[in-house]
């Protein structure tokens, strides 16, 4: 098939783009700068410069392409995130997807395919949930776009058919993520501490892992309209257990403890809500429709070769 992909050059996009070229499908890749450009073309796919919030454009430049991938996102990088800071993450959520869903209608792809996220099933005070459990009603304001996306999603695909499939995916963690290399500096540095008392219950999935799934889901190419599935790995960790494992990975010392009032003032209250969330999710129906399942079952196995990673190329790049 011939794909396009919105974040082709993201952490998760580039590993997408290769494991779809492997499969056999030509990749375009919407692009807007020549550095996205030149590794689009390193990876092996066709770059298409334009832009996410051009609707018109979009579907000019998915003309030719069987299937549409949202991938794109834009995660604040700063220490001390503010609400403004994720404004620019709702537009993609929200603008991305209606232009990006309309050129899959107007095109008549076989297949739309939504990048979501696991935490919209809320705080469930650890209990298990799968696919037929709601999303949570009441969600701090970083999460709401990601509801509203899918709301825009399942819209069309109740009133026009779209063949949508949703990938709800747990947190990402890899070597070269912004997000997992400050968490591994600060623990490294003793300055990434456990906010609360640290049994809130995580959901992970290794970036490698979650290109698979997407990967799997191009490949079948034969989804349920409004398909939605859970993409984590098998074994959701508390938090303490999470950080104290990757300290001892890294060989420091384990991070001490943050009350909430202060995280809150430090990082903002919406974060410190979805951090302290507790939750675990079940990827049954993934493994099942997919085929798939996780190189890295457990988070001990994806951290313990993320740390390695990480830890060699600051060998090669220095402190």
């Amino acid at each position: 098939m011939n794909v396009f992909v919105a974040g082709a050059t993201g952490v998760l996009g580039r590993r997408v783009v290769p494991g779809l070229i492997g499969d056999g499908h030509h990749v375009v890749g919407l692009c807007r700068s020549p550095d996205n450009q030149d590794t689009l073309e390193r990876l092996g796919a066709e770059a298409r410069v334009g832009d996410l919030f051009d609707g018109e454009g979009v579907k000019k430049l998915s003309a030719d392409c069987d299937a549409i991938l949202h991938l794109a996102t834009s995660i604040p990088k700063v220490p001390r995130p503010t609400r403004k800071h994720w404004t620019g993450n709702d537009r993609i959520r929200i603008e991305g997807t209606t232009a990006l869903v309309s050129a899959a209608l107007r095109n008549n792809c076989r297949l739309y395919l939504q990048q979501s996220v696991a935490l919209l099933y809320g705080d469930r005070d650890g209990s298990w949930v799968d696919e037929s459990d709601p999303v949570a009603e009441r969600l701090p304001g970083i999460l709401r776009s990601a509801s509203e996306m899918e709301k825009i999603v399942l819209g069309h695909v109740s009133r026009d058919g779209l063949p949508a499939v949703i990938l709800r995916f747990g947190s990402f963690y890899s070597h070269d993520s912004v997000q997992t290399s400050s968490m591994f500096a600060g623990i490294r540095k003793g300055r990434f501490p456990v906010i609360g008392d640290g049994r809130a219950i995580w959901n992970m999935v290794h970036v490698d892992d979650a290109a698979a799934a997407i990967v799997r889901t191009v490949s079948l190419a034969a989804p349920r309209g409004g398909t939605i599935l859970n993409v984590c790995d098998d074994e959701p960790v508390a938090v303490r257990d999470l950080l104290d494992f990757i300290a001892g990975t890294l060989d420091v010392k384990k991070p001490g403890n943050m009350p909430p009032f202060l995280a809150r003032l430090a990082v903002g209250a919406d974060l410190v809500t979805v951090l302290l969330s507790s939750v675990r999710v079940k990827n049954a129906k993934a493994k099942g429709e997919l085929g798939w399942k996780p190189d890295y079952p457990t988070y001990r196995e994806g951290f313990r070769q993320a740390v390695k990673l990480w830890s060699d190329q600051r060998g090669t790049d220095g402190p």
